[in-house]
């Protein structure tokens, strides 16, 4: 049985290292694969490579183009399929790991034991947690339907039907159960069966962040293999602010309708009218935006 972890770096070689050099004395990981996709810091690349020269499991290396979260997580497994055929390796599991994170070597265990044991569970996560402690309200979530998305359009929406979105959420009471099967659960974080993730296609690069979990989940679904959280565990996600310096909130935007609408079209089949209320809402999320900015800047002063 062996594990291999890929973890996608951009603009955050320095919490990426103190990561990799943590996880390294993990003898459950076999391999360690560090993704530099096409950093624009100075010397970020040259400055990960010195993690190669700690631990010969370690390898890092660089995408020939910034292609967004997926881009570059499928990066990191075609390089370990071409290391399967010319050394005779077969790699088990996948992690699939942001840099922003704190996961002890049980959680990691433990939670392949879970894979190990059961055929029909293809994805395996601990809970995710803040690093004030308190569980994540999107540790994992329901496949977001048409009417969900909708409703998470604009922070109105989201006010007045409050419930339409709590409805897509597990609640607490549910996370009370050592093992959760869930239809979509956070990207920060999981692990999965490799032959399975091979036969779904990896990741959809079609959209460069955003909605890799719905996709994945959705995929997944169709083969009628499961997801579960598994509760007696956790890691900590500390939520990175690269996206937020490379991103503004407007860029963001951008990026989640864009990927909202490919989901929304490829995945659930949503017809005319629908496309027409989506891009309503999105003029109007441009809009409070427009108030939404000034604000958040003043009491940030």
């Amino acid at each position: 049985m062996n594990t291999a972890i890929i973890i996608v770096n951009f603009n955050d070689e320095d919490e990426t290292i103190s990561y990799v050099e943590k996880i390294s004395e993990y003898n459950v990981l076999n391999r360690i694969i560090v993704v530099d996709n096409k950093s624009t810091t100075i010397g970020a690349f040259n400055k990960l490579q010195e993690l190669e020269k700690k631990d010969k499991k370690i390898s890092v290396i660089e995408t020939d183009k910034n292609g967004g979260y997926s881009y570059g997580n499928n990066f990191g497994v075609r390089y370990l399929d071409k290391e399967e055929k010319e050394k005779n390796i077969k790699y088990d599991y996948i992690i699939i790991s942001n840099p922003d994170i704190e996961v002890e070597e049980k959680a990691i265990i433990n939670s392949i034991s879970v894979l190990e044991n059961n055929d029909e569970i293809a994805v395996c996560s601990p809970r995710m947690f803040y690093k004030n402690g308190e569980p994540a309200r999107r540790s994992s979530w329901k496949l977001r339907t048409p009417l969900r998305d909708m409703v998470h359009s604009t922070r109105l929406l989201e006010l007045l039907f409050y419930k339409v979105l709590r409805n897509g959420e597990y609640k607490e009471d549910e996370y009370k159960n050592e093992l959760l099967i869930v239809e979509a659960i956070s990207g920060s974080f999981f692990i999965i069966k490799k032959d399975v993730f091979e036969k779904v296609g990896l990741f959809d690069e079609n959209v460069f962040l955003f909605y890799e979990e719905d996709i994945l989940g959705k995929k997944l679904q169709d083969l009628k293999l499961k997801i579960v959280s598994l509760n007696s565990e956790k890691f900590v996600h500390v939520e990175s602010q690269t996206i937020g310096k490379v991103y503004n909130y407007f860029s963001k935007m951008n990026l989640l309708f864009k990927s909202k609408m490919y989901y929304q079209k490829e995945y659930n089949n949503i017809g005319i009218i629908e496309i027409a209320i989506f891009n309503i809402l999105r003029v109007c999320r441009f809009i409070e935006l427009l108030i939404e900015v000034p604000v958040r800047k003043l009491f940030k002063k």
